[in-house]
């Protein structure tokens, strides 16, 4: 009855099931037989948005005092968030209707486009503008890079090459304040687009030529479907709510917009559970189907990093009066954490990757308990160890859980389902981000000058944040419960 009870889930989600025995692939077999240039367009996708996502905090208080726009600083940040957000939504959609070669080309030469746009820009509100269409464009990078993961690697290979992906982002991490800070010390903000832009035209060309027709199969008869118009502009809408909620004052007005957003969100959601063309899989976000799972664990820890780190500058600077030099110091060991453990548990399987799914989220939470209770403790070494730890148990559970997230819908919904891996996280760092504003306001912020209130109020937020990674943490025993069913018990139950 068990397994029965486990088959009729997994058929409910359209899964597939692997055997959790299996073991993976080596880490040169992504590089082999043919796989080596789909690798690298899903690693250069991810350096060049990881790259053009962090540069601008370094080089906006240059392009402020060149161009002007002191008022609208967060803005270009915040764009770049919305239109990534809906890039990634997107990818689905165009991968059906334009075909694998078609939408890379596409969204490369478009982030290209609104590269050399943003290095043109001659005012404030022109350079928004830019980086709106360079975030949408590099959102669809993102999501087409884990569309060709579902497509051109097999469940053996894929832990291998999102553990690369993910490297590749903590090296941007390490790398992008350089780049931004050697432009910003050169007074040649505009440089650092520049620099960009004819290595996306060669990634743009790489894609058009290289990426197989095989790929765009079944593209020509969705060529003509209508695009959801509706469902895009409810979900951005809802994203921009959730956004503006960072800049209003008043506890009661970001709250009615972080409700809106929530509901905006939501009715998207359901009015694509109901389309023919969706943008994201059948059951995203149900709690009874392994994607659905997966989703929810994503988004509820891209809340919690996202606010972690986003009041770890605030905190080092105002009560440890740490220098502007390591003033993200925590947020990269954070990311080094994450990444050394990716690396670390890839290869893992059968009774090790289970360990990794259900140890992760406990460890992660128990990084952030102890970064909570010694935030506000002299020096830093407590500090970078509870930081790193938590990066460990991230990392510790994200690969599988992606990649077991992959492999847990039919092959009708790959395409779906990578949009939603990329979109749905972000969204979640968008609420988390909104929703600490609102407990660090509650808590008794203030101006962020005064070393008692912002240590009260940075606490405050760290011990929310427990409740989604808590709540993660029992998500991910249903999900290794519904998802890494034995061969033998399906086997079974079908008979």
């Amino acid at each position: 009855m068990v397994a029965l009870g486990y088959l009729h889930r997994m058929q409910g989600a359209r899964a597939t099931t692997i055997d959790p025995a299996i073991a993976k692939g080596s880490w040169s077999e992504i590089f082999r037989n043919g796989l080596g240039l789909y690798s690298a367009l899903v690693i250069g996708g991810i350096a060049m948005n990881a790259t053009q996502m962090l540069v601008i905090a370094i080089i906006m208080p240059t392009i402020v005092r060149d161009i002007g726009g002191a008022n609208f600083y967060t803005w270009a940040a915040m764009l770049y968030t919305i239109g990534a957000i809906l890039g990634g939504a997107s990818t689905g959609t165009l991968w059906s209707r334009l075909g694998a070669r078609r939408t890379y080309t596409l969204a490369a030469g478009v982030f290209a486009l609104g590269t050399a746009c943003c290095a043109l820009a001659p005012n404030i509100g022109s350079l928004i503008a830019a980086r709106g269409v360079q975030g949408w464009a590099g959102g669809l990078v993102s999501g087409s890079g884990m569309a060709l993961i579902t497509t051109a690697f097999d469940s053996r290979l894929r832990t291998r090459i999102i553990a690369i992906s993910q490297g590749t982002f903590t090296a941007c991490h390490l790398s992008g304040p350089i780049v931004g800070g050697m432009f910003a010390e050169m007074q040649w903000w505009r440089g650092s687009f520049w620099m960009m832009a004819p290595l996306m035209l060669v990634f743009a060309a790489l894609a058009y030529w290289k990426i197989p027709d095989r790929f765009s199969r079944g593209a020509e008869r969705n060529r003509l479907a209508g695009v959801p118009f509706i469902r895009f502009a409810t979900l951005a809408a809802g994203v921009l709510c959730v956004a503006a909620s960072g800049s209003v004052s008043g506890i009661s007005v970001r709250v009615l917009l972080i409700a809106a957003a929530v509901t905006l969100v939501g009715l998207t959601f359901r009015l694509d559970r109901r389309a023919a063309d969706n943008l994201f899989p059948r059951r995203a976000l149900a709690l009874g189907a392994p994607i659905g799972l997966a989703l929810w664990i994503l988004a509820l820890h891209g809340m919690t990093q996202t606010s972690v780190t986003l009041f770890l500058p605030l905190l080092l600077q105002v009560v440890h009066r740490v220098s502007p030099i390591v003033i993200n110091f925590l947020s990269i060991v954070i990311s080094m954490g994450w990444t050394a453990a990716t690396f670390t548990v890839s290869g893992w399987s059968g009774r090790r990757e289970r360990l990794a799914l259900l140890s992760g989220p406990i460890i992660a939470t128990t990084g952030l308990a102890c970064l909570t209770a010694v935030a506000l403790m002299p020096g830093l070494t407590l500090m970078t160890l509870s930081a790193f730890t938590m990066g460990i148990g991230i990392g510790g559970y994200n690969v599988h859980l992606v990649a077991r997230a992959m492999d847990s819908v039919g092959s009708d919904e790959h395409r779906s389902t990578a949009s939603a891996l990329t979109s749905v996280r972000s969204i979640g760092t968008a609420f988390g981000a909104a929703i600490a504003g609102v407990v660090a306001n509650i808590a008794g912020l203030g101006d962020a000058i005064e070393p008692g209130a912002v240590g009260d109020a940075v606490t405050a937020v760290y011990m929310f944040c427990c409740i989604p990674f808590g709540l993660a943490a029992l998500l991910m025993f249903r999900f290794v419960r519904i998802t890494l069913v034995k061969p033998e018990a399906v086997s079974v139950a079908r008979r």
